[in-house]
């Protein structure tokens, strides 16, 4: 291979700096802004250092990025308004007195959710809080109860409107509402594959997931419809976000707002909106808007630099250089975004990974929106991963003190298998992820 050799050594540089200030406990977002700024001093001088702030206040203008902050505070009302316990309910009736019927409940409750906010954590801790200690109390095993919340609430990575499309939408400049479509298909196919494991367990062994008593199995037909309102103003919302993208009648950005408005509506019904209410959900959004941001100004500096000194190009070269197919450099950068997984944050990986992946996909002819849907298969699965997967720490801060760590570890790897499985259905069937994007109204 004909390589740069100065890269190289530059290429270490930077992999053994980030691990030793990440081991010195500075956050990921000082980690990668600490490294570009060392590196452009040493390569071109205190002059240079404009243009680490050339490339991040480009994505910050971006009127894309104001979908995030959106789609966040959406989704934080939500999770305060009710709407999540009236949902419970309403699916809870239909399949509860079935083995297993809690857990399918619960992965059904994670999708809907999912359509409607956008964002991991404010499905699983609902759902932990709502869901686990009525499936504890039923006598379910604490695996398949624990790897059904956190496998259905995780769905919030994939099924739009994702947030994770959206950061992927403004690196790449690919249609965020084309990703958010090419994540409906993988999303649902990933949900039932989850409530057919919990459907075969069950069956096998009764005991891991008991249907509901009898008391609760005598519900009449017409008391369910009844129940059945819970699903009304989820539908609406899920109606007013995705229904004008896919239409064409709203941008993502602008969809967001009409989710943060359906949102506080939806806390009015229930009666649950005040000020407290309002407070409780602004001041998470800022928090994690502001981690968005930062993460962006440490690792597109970064990535910049790195681009500018040959990293991309050396990349490039060391990709197609292997002896693999074009699919099999797509599998090799599947790979290595799993082993990230294990350890970095998602945004981090994002922001590191997918610039310098996506000109080596567009020049082997891949459609950036299917390796997208890919990037976020992958980071769902991440978000399950030992020994640093977010979801798991969701569940043990909320959970019961009966479910262990080594509980909640132990759940998580059946959910990660059908991931996987899915993910490599994908790798082999891109139209299951293009297809409806291309239906798109006014693509």
């Amino acid at each position: 291979m004909n390589l740069d050799i100065d890269i190289v050594p530059l290429s270490i540089f930077i992999v053994v700096g980030m691990f030793v200030l990440l081991l010195a406990g500075l956050p990921m977002a000082f980690v990668t802004g600490t490294m570009a700024v060392v590196i452009t001093l040493l390569l071109w001088g205190p002059n240079s250092l404009e243009i680490v702030l050339n490339r991040v206040t480009g994505f910050m203008k971006s009127y894309v990025f104001i979908a995030g902050p959106m789609f966040i505070l959406m989704a934080n009302v939500l999770q305060k308004s009710g709407v999540v316990e009236d949902l419970f309910r309403a699916v809870r009736v239909w399949f509860g007195p079935v083995g297993g019927g809690l857990a399918i409940t619960s992965i059904i409750v994670g999708t809907i959710m999912a359509a409607m906010s956008g964002i991991i954590g404010a499905a699983v801790v609902s759902l932990t809080l709502i869901a686990l200690p009525i499936m504890l109390r039923y006598g379910y095993s604490k695996q398949i109860a624990c790897g059904a919340i956190m496998a259905g609430g995780g769905l919030g990575t994939l099924i739009p409107p994702s947030i994770v499309f959206v950061v992927y939408g403004l690196v790449t400049g690919a249609s965020v509402g084309k990703l958010f479509m090419g994540g409906v298909f993988p999303g649902l196919m990933l949900s039932a594959g989850y409530c057919t494991y919990v459907v075969v367990r069950c069956l096998i062994n009764p005991k891991l997931g008991p249907p509901a008593p009898p008391e609760e199995r005598q519900i009449t037909f017409l008391q369910k419809l009844a129940l059945g309102k819970g699903l009304i103003l989820p539908g609406l919302i899920i109606i007013m976000v995705l229904g004008s993208i896919y239409g064409g009648l709203a941008t993502p950005t602008e969809a967001g707002a009409v989710g943060s408005i359906g949102a506080f509506l939806s806390a009015m019904v229930h009666r649950k909106f005040n000020w407290t209410l309002v407070k409780e959900s602004l001041y998470p959004t800022l928090e994690a808007t502001c981690m968005m941001a930062w993460l962006a100004f440490g690792s597109l500096s970064l990535v910049s630099v790195y681009e500018l000194a040959g990293g991309a190009n050396f990349i490039k070269q060391l990709m197609l250089a292997m002896p693999v197919s074009p699919l099999g450099i797509i599998i090799v950068m599947q790979l290595i975004i799993i082993v990230l997984g294990m350890i970095i944050d998602w945004l981090g990986i994002l922001f590191l990974t997918v610039p310098l992946f996506i000109p080596i996909v567009t020049s082997l002819g891949f459609d950036p929106v299917w390796f997208g849907v890919l990037f976020v298969m992958n980071i769902q699965m991440a978000y399950l991963s030992p020994p640093f997967g977010q979801g798991m720490f969701y569940v043990k801060g909320v959970a019961p003190s009966e479910v262990t760590m080594l509980d909640i570890v132990k759940s998580v790897w059946p959910f990660m298998g059908i991931q996987f499985v899915g993910l490599m259905i994908v790798i082999f069937n891109p139209q299951i992820a293009l297809w409806l994007p291309n239906q798109m109204i006014g693509q």
